[in-house]
């Protein structure tokens, strides 16, 4: 149990100066008020799809934005489903989970970057996560003419999603005409 406090001190060091905790239960404390489930709808909105939990929305987000499939294929095995750390897990995957936590750090920059530089909604000034997301939510609602509360926030959803839309865009790649039999 030593190791594994050990482990998670060390992983979680970088994401708590980015406003990321987990608590004693394990659940994902995130920054400025944001819970697993806001996040999923969150993504879903930017991201154009529907996802069956909290777990697959972030998986995708994490992919889209640049987080290596390595780390990923980690995650999944240490979050459930609701967005929340098995901690049972972590045990028991502790020799992958440590040999990965350099790529771990990656996830709140990654994110932060998404805010900042994909979607263009936070300030670009925010240095962490927490200033990101927190940003986010206040120039979000002014876009959004509504309270810069995230529940006020997702109850728009044309509106965060036309918020994406540029973004959105700018991931899609469109294949070419084949040249296939051209001559």
């Amino acid at each position: 149990m030593r190791l594994l406090n050990r482990l998670m001190g060390r992983a979680m060091g970088t994401f708590v100066a980015q406003g990321v905790s987990i608590d004693d239960d394990g659940r994902l404390c995130l920054p400025d008020g944001l819970t697993p489930d806001r996040v999923q709808r969150f993504i879903e909105l930017c991201v154009g799809a529907e996802f069956a939990c909290p777990r697959d929305a972030m998986h995708d987000l994490f992919a889209r934005v640049g987080v290596s499939p390595r780390v990923l294929a980690i995650l999944n095995q240490i979050i459930h489903d609701d967005g929340d750390v098995d901690l049972s897990a972590i045990a028991h995957h502790w020799r992958e989970a440590a040999g990965a936590l350099p790529a771990f750090h990656e996830i709140p920059t990654r994110f932060r970057d998404f805010l900042v530089r994909d979607l263009a909604i936070a300030d670009p000034e925010s240095r962490t996560l927490l200033q990101a997301v927190t940003s986010t939510r206040r120039n979000a609602a002014k876009k959004l003419g509504c309270r810069a509360d995230w529940d006020q926030i997702l109850d728009l959803p044309e509106g965060v999603s036309a918020l994406a839309a540029p973004w959105r865009r700018s991931t899609i790649r469109e294949l070419a005409p084949s040249s296939v039999g051209a001559t």
